[in-house]
């Protein structure tokens, strides 16, 4: 799914290919501006990476935000690229994950080199660690499926002498070395900086985005800067992407599932109690960041789409954190944010062509793994732009009018 020889350039052709694309498009004007090839509404991370991936192909492609480029749920993540560690809720997240963790690898340099932009990438591994051996047995029973191909077993003493930060009183513990985290908002600026170095275009701050479908399909898009023509329109603005696809017809429904994270920092006389690789714990997550903040996340809100941070969740936050790494206690306090992240009633995201209106694509719902799927999400939609079929793709379960379909919703 990966182009790579349409990804290989020095870092010197880079800078003559933005100057070129910088002057192709001061004297296009306003009229190229309201046409292209595909157009993608939204500028988070998954809008960003199929604008990356599209350009990366040759692509003409056109991303639209209403506001700015990650300043929506993907500025509110905890970055995590946790592909063995997450429990999914098929084999087909579990290999598209794997599939994304792999891809972000091989982008990193590449991504690096066009932005100019450092997105905090970081292969420390994830330590899911275990206070009672009932605990352990408990673990094996999951159901869910989760990757164990890269797991090592930690027993107590390895635990002490691999993590002296973790809480003396764990049994044990599972490390899974391919685990990587980055820089939420980095890496989604990246993505857009990088499409942009590549040809494509990006305009914030446009509002009232409509579709405009007629019997043959997808014309186009109404806009508060203008209509915009197109073959192509995918969906990729989160849990606004519901009320976009009402507009065709097609019930794709969100919900809004709200997450508060907290970040602490070490200062130099507390820096042997700080954790330096991520805890993945059952009721909490404790991330390390590249930019010397520790991440600590995040309570899981259903149907809660406000932005503000409870007193009680910071507190359950900072508690259960502290239970893992006693030494959170000692941390400086930073700041607290909150993201509402979309979900969708079967937890798989809506990745594909509807079939019922050629030319419209929708790529959302990725709920709290929005960051750890953007990439192959980005190489996917560049795929069915191309002609493929989710049968061909095996991302059969993600088709965006499942429900349709089935009849639930009507």
């Amino acid at each position: 799914m990966v182009n790579d020889g349409a990804r290989v350039r020095s870092r010197s052709s880079n800078r003559d290919l933005r100057k070129t694309l910088s002057l192709s498009r001061t004297k296009a004007g306003i009229h190229d501006k309201l046409h292209a090839e595909t157009i993608v509404i939204g500028g988070g991370v998954i809008g960003c990476a199929i604008a990356y991936e599209l350009a990366a192909r040759g692509q003409d492609v056109l991303l639209l935000e209403r506001a700015r480029i990650a300043e929506g749920a993907s500025c509110a993540a905890a970055g995590m690229i946790a592909a063995d560690s997450e429990h999914f809720s098929s084999p087909m997240m579990l290999n598209l994950a794997t599939m994304s963790r792999q891809l972000l690898h091989e982008q990193y340099e590449q991504l690096s080199s066009l932005s100019e932009m450092h997105i905090g990438y970081q292969q420390n591994g994830f330590i899911t660690p275990v206070r009672l051996e009932k605990d352990l047995s408990r673990d094996s029973t999951v159901t869910a499926p989760r990757s164990i191909a890269s797991e090592i077993w930690w027993d107590e003493i390895t635990v002490q002498q691999e993590a002296p930060w973790l809480s003396k009183d764990i049994y044990g513990a599972y490390y899974r070395p391919l685990e990587c985290d980055v820089l939420p908002v980095n890496l989604t600026q990246a993505y857009a900086k990088s499409a942009q170095a590549l040809g494509a275009r990006i305009i914030e701050g446009v509002h009232h985005v409509s579709l405009r479908v007629d019997a043959n399909g997808v014309q186009g898009v109404e806009t508060s800067i203008g209509t915009m023509t197109c073959r192509n329109v995918i969906v990729a603005n989160g849990l606004q992407g519901e009320v976009l696809m009402k507009q065709a017809g097609l019930q794709l429904p969100t919900m809004p599932v709200k997450g508060e994270i907290a970040a602490v920092q070490f200062s130099d006389h507390s820096r042997q109690l700080a954790p330096d690789k991520t805890v993945y714990a059952e009721d909490i997550y404790i991330v390390p960041k590249a930019n010397g903040e520790v991440w600590i996340g995040a309570t899981v809100l259903p149907g809660e789409s406000d932005l503000h941070v409870s007193a009680a969740g910071l507190q359950k936050l900072l508690e259960r954190a502290a239970s893992w790494v006693p030494g959170i206690g000692e941390a400086q306090f930073v700041r607290t944010w909150a993201g509402v992240r979309p979900s969708t009633p079967d937890g798989l995201p809506y990745l594909g062509a509807c079939e019922s209106i050629p030319g419209l694509y929708t790529a959302f719902g990725h709920h709290r793994n929005g960051i750890l799927l953007s990439a192959v999400t980005g190489s996917l939609l560049a795929d069915f732009i191309e002609g493929k079929s989710s049968e061909e793709l095996n991302v059969q379960g993600c088709r965006p009018e499942r429900f349709n379909k089935r009849g639930i919703l009507h």
